[in-house]
């Protein structure tokens, strides 16, 4: 995973913000300044790690909804896609020239949701089987903290959702056992009943860093290249993750008015006994 770097100001520290900006300072997306989506009223959205790393973030889901979408919005899909992941690592507070821990109610621009997720991910797609999912999820919330531990170091791997999924995760419990609910669209997947595979599949689009088996997804190895899995690419918008997620948002319900504008959905996944992140300073 590369992150685009830009020659555009001089940082005396990460939380000092732009000092100075030079000649060389270029937008990061085209058309920066064109709005994509609100972030509702009355609401904020929190970008530091702890926020997008250990709780539902409302970027980093709207994102996962719109893997879910730039495949099954193609009229040539070869299936349907189940759902969708994007690590929590992914989702970025540090921006080409400012430090953006919060992002207020009001338009949300193109330069503003790249500097978010900065990395030009390639999203993926490729069948899973049920006890693969709960290897997935379960390997996503294994570095929880649970309450009252404060929250350091929150690991990027943790995985946020598309809205295709509901779970509960119990942090008092030893890891690879988390998860005490799972339910994907109206198909509830029960821990250690696995169905067969590929009778019953799931169809996930996810950034092909983890389908590399990054951040410890080794689960997932070779996945991408097996033929048997279904693989597949993006092909619209770049097949970039910000990209997609720039093109869901402007066609979306978010981006007409402030009062269906973007807001964390708490419901994906529910936390039990564990760590609740704070709001950022900044």
């Amino acid at each position: 995973m590369t992150l685009r770097t830009i020659t555009c100001c001089t940082m005396l520290a990460a939380t000092s913000g732009c000092l100075a900006y030079n000649d060389d300072c270029q937008a990061l997306v085209d058309n920066p300044n064109e709005r994509v989506a609100f972030v509702a009223k009355g609401t904020e959205i929190f970008l530091d790690r702890p926020n997008a790393r250990h709780a539902n973030n409302a970027i980093a889901q709207a994102a996962a909804d719109a893997f879910v979408w730039v495949f099954n919005s193609q009229p040539d899909a070869s299936a349907a896609v189940s759902f969708g992941l994007i690590n929590g690592g992914a989702v970025r507070d540090q921006g080409a020239c400012v430090l953006r821990s919060i992002v207020r109610e009001g338009p949300l621009t193109r330069g503003v949701l790249g500097e978010m997720l900065p990395f030009e991910n390639p999203i993926r797609v490729v069948d899973l089987s049920e006890q693969e999912i709960f290897d997935v999820l379960e390997l996503s919330v294994s570095r929880l903290f649970a309450s009252p531990t404060p929250i350091t170091s929150p690991s990027g791997a943790f995985l946020q959702v598309s809205k295709e999924v509901s779970m509960e995760v119990d942090c008092a419990r030893m890891a690879n056992s988390r998860i005490t609910s799972l339910r994907i669209g109206a198909q509830t997947i029960t821990r250690g009943m696995p169905r067969p595979f590929p009778a019953t599949k799931y169809r996930v689009a996810l950034p092909g860093f983890i389908l590399a088996g990054n951040d410890g997804y080794t689960v997932l190895m070779g996945k991408g290249d097996d033929a048997s899995r279904n693989p597949g690419q993006a092909q619209r918008f770049g097949g970039i993750d910000s990209r997609i997620a720039m093109a869901y948002l402007l066609q979306s319900d978010f981006n007409k008015t402030i009062e269906d504008g973007l807001r964390v959905d708490p419901n994906r996944i529910r936390f039990v006994n564990c760590s609740a992140p704070t709001r950022p300073t900044q």
